[in-house]
């Protein structure tokens, strides 16, 4: 599900009133009585902060969950997946063949572990609330991009200060909660030395393929294992063989009791986006215009994707991850809008508006302050939102081929260096981020040079069809430069072929250069972005007034509706740390078929031999090899009912991916990989009669993990979590 973070759309949704097991809480928001109520669970504080202390947020858009105290970190394979894959292209660097997607791993030692390069995993250890901050520099009569300006200014000077107070070991972030009705100064501690401890095939963590996505029954072990390591200092730097095991303040353990119809579940992670508070304009433009333009576009990038990883072995586990995230978010894409459809989503809004309306004529005060929201909305919606949709597809498209994004980053980055107050740069190449810019510019991720060609194409295809009063002048440049004849591959041609800068060595010799310096240059990349880049900085700024206009206008109206209702509302889904809670239930699908809570290992076996054991319905090697070793007596006694994957109501969305489903004690019974069908709208508005969080059983990982990965000295490190790794 990571691939609704990938997703920046601007979705709606319907109803603001708490229904069952609703809500994605902040760990300060948290309804104790309401659990203990319904479900007899008295949770604390206390507890929340071990779950804060313990759930990790992971730089590819999932969650993980520390669940020793030697630093392994629970999460789901396709989170990781872009850590299986670095680890691939480092093991076949050194001359070895294998594939470790598909093939799988198992660090049979400590020292085995494999280093996951460019990748990140956080702890959120404080919030302080700076919205007064944030808006102090706004005065009445301000223009929109003043207001815009002024906040801006503030969230960088806020970050700045606090990143220089923490340290190397931190980095801190200003979130806006509820559309900006609130603001947080984010305090997070990040790791980036993290290694690859198991994973297995890809097969077992992906079984039944994209027909099965999004559905239940299912029957994958959808986990990785990771581990993180820190200096002997404590430091939190890049990989260092002389690291070690981090070892958390808390952790949370694994049980293998298991899961029964109607336990409670808690589930804490970092859904990426909701909306739930969005008005019917927003949700009218995207079933019409937004989602069906998404999923266009999402298949023209597949398809060029799959194309190449077709060709050849080494293209395809180069661009693995890439196809299995379009691939995700297309499949979802589809779905949502389908679901949006069914659910009449749009006129939801409009009742909900209506309603609202009602209660405004009926208080004075409140129309006073939010009468207006939503007819100023109105006219941003209708004047301003799809204006610039074509070119801003066209400008996106150009950006894709990697070659124009380092060119166009080498080229910004010594802009902004040369600028003499870090509070005058882009908040983007403000000096606390230059490391991670420079880690950027500096990624030696292998390219396909003809696989460029073809994404620039389309770009130069989207460019060239605009009107002439959005034409962008840095491809009329160059197609005068080329002549009347040129086409937008010979374009494509000219600018990724003639450059040196897919090269790693070329970047580094530049990385530092000064503007007169990149000015000069005559590589064609960079004659490109030269040119580009004003187009990409009206953009940046026509976008943020736009994000200004539907922000003050969201804020408004979610403070009337909290008015209106009468409680605190649960802020949307922003990629922060939530908690959700729900229970183990089965439910009745939209033909009318009970659907039990959980799936058996032995149906497994049964849905393969029935699909012929082949494509995605295969089977692993190992897997079927470990079978075999067994006669059907011992099977059946010892392996056909244990349970596989189960499903919850606790309301999740993308982000959630890897999330620890725990227990009443808050133990890990599983990890959450998925919604099933039934929720597609969710992120528009929750339902527990269809809808439902899908979960590994961590059972069946860790059994197939022992028995047919040989993991035993992992499992055995997750099942006693507080002993001493000693000298393994």
């Amino acid at each position: 599900m990571t691939k609704r973070v990938l997703l920046a759309l601007l979705l709606a949704t319907t109803g603001a009133v708490l229904l069952a097991d609703e809500g994605m809480w902040r760990v300060d928001q948290v309804p104790f009585r309401e659990i203990e109520q319904k479900y007899g669970v008295r949770l604390t504080a206390a507890d929340l902060e071990r779950v804060q202390s313990a759930v990790v947020r992971i730089s590819s858009g999932g969650t993980g969950t520390f669940a020793s105290s030697n630093g392994l970190i629970l999460t789901n394979h396709h989170v990781a997946l872009d850590c299986i894959r670095t680890s691939t292209l480092a093991e076949q660097g050194q001359g070895k063949a294998d594939n470790l997607i598909e093939q799988g791993f198992t660090a049979a030692t400590l020292a085995d572990e494999l280093s996951c390069k460019r990748f990140r995993v956080q702890v959120e250890r404080s919030a302080r609330d700076v919205t007064v901050e944030i808006n102090a520099g706004v005065k009445p009569g301000m223009s929109v991009a003043d207001v815009q300006r002024a906040r801006q200014m503030a969230r960088s000077d806020l970050e700045r200060a606090c990143q220089q107070e923490k340290g190397p070991n931190f980095t801190c972030q200003v979130n806006d909660f509820n559309s900006g009705a609130q603001s947080l100064l984010m305090v997070y501690e990040e790791w980036k030395d993290i290694r690859l401890v198991y994973a297995p095939e890809k097969q077992l963590g992906y079984f039944g393929g994209d027909e099965m996505n999004f559905r239940f029954p299912r029957y994958v072990s959808d986990i990785s294992i990771l581990r993180a390591y820190v200096g002997t200092d404590g430091s939190h730097g890049e990989y260092d063989s002389a690291h070690v095991p981090y070892r958390p303040s808390h952790y949370l353990p694994v049980t293998l009791d298991g899961v029964k119809d109607g336990d409670f579940a808690l589930v804490a992670g970092h859904p990426g986006a909701t909306y739930r508070y969005r008005e019917s304009y927003s949700a009218a433009y995207n079933v019409e215009k937004g989602i069906p333009e998404q999923i266009a576009d999402l298949k023209a990038n597949l398809d060029l994707l799959r194309k190449y990883a077709s060709m050849k072995p080494e293209y395809q586990v180069i661009l693995q991850s890439q196809i299995f995230g379009f691939a995700n978010s297309l499949k979802y894409s589809e779905d949502l809008l389908a679901a949006l459809k069914a659910t009449n989503v749009v006129e939801g809004r409009r009742q909900r508006e209506r309603e609202f309306t009602e209660f405004l004529a009926k208080n004075p005060a409140q129309a006073a302050t939010y009468g207006g929201a939503l007819e100023a909305q109105r006219v941003v919606y209708a004047n301003d939102v799809a204006t610039n949709a074509a070119l801003d597809n066209a400008l996106g498209w150009l950006q894709r081929a990697s070659t124009v994004g380092y060119a166009v980053g080498l080229y910004e980055f010594s802009l902004e260096r040369a600028k003499s107050s870090d509070r005058d740069r882009e908040p983007q190449f403000q000096e606390r981020r230059w490391p991670d810019v420079r880690q950027a510019l500096l990624d030696d991720e292998p390219r396909i040079a003809d696989l460029e060609v073809d994404i620039l194409t389309k770009g130069f295809e989207k460019a060239l069809a605009l009107p002439a009063d959005q034409r962008i002048p840095a491809v009329t440049r160059l197609a005068e430069r080329l002549g009347a004849n040129t086409t937008p591959r010979a374009m494509a041609e000219t600018v990724i072929k003639g450059s040196s800068l897919a090269s790693v060595d070329a970047r580094k010799a530049l990385i530092d250069a000064s503007p007169d310096a990149l000015a000069a240059s005559t590589d064609p990349a960079a004659m490109f972005a030269r040119d580009l880049l004003p187009s990409l900085k009206d953009q940046r700024q026509r976008v943020r007034v736009l994000n200004e206009k539907l922000l003050q206008n969201r804020s408004l109206f979610v403070k009337g509706l909290s008015e209106w209702k009468g409680k605190g509302l649960y802020p949307d889904a922003n990629f922060t740390l939530r908690v959700t809670y729900g229970r183990a239930a089965g439910y009745t699908d939209t033909k009318g078929t009970a659907v039990p809570f959980t799936t058996r290992f032995g149906d497994m076996f049964t849905l393969a031999q029935s699909r012929g054991n082949s494509g995605e319905f295969a089977l692993p090697g190992k897997l079927e090899a470990w079978r075999r070793s067994l006669d059907d007596a011992a099977f059946r006694q010892r392996y056909a009912q244990l349970p596989v994957d189960f499903v919850t109501t606790n309301d999740i969305t993308g982000g959630n991916s890897g999330s620890a489903t725990l227990n009443r004690n808050l133990q890990i019974v599983g990890l959450i990989f998925d919604g099933n069908e039934e929720a597609m709208a969710g992120d528009w508005v929750y339902s527990d009669t269809r809808g439902r969080a899908l979960s590994t059983d961590i059972r069946f990982a860790l059994t197939v993990a022992r028995e047919v990965h040989g993991a035993g000295r992992i499992v055995e490190e997750l099942l006693n979590p507080g002993a001493s790794l000693g000298a393994r």
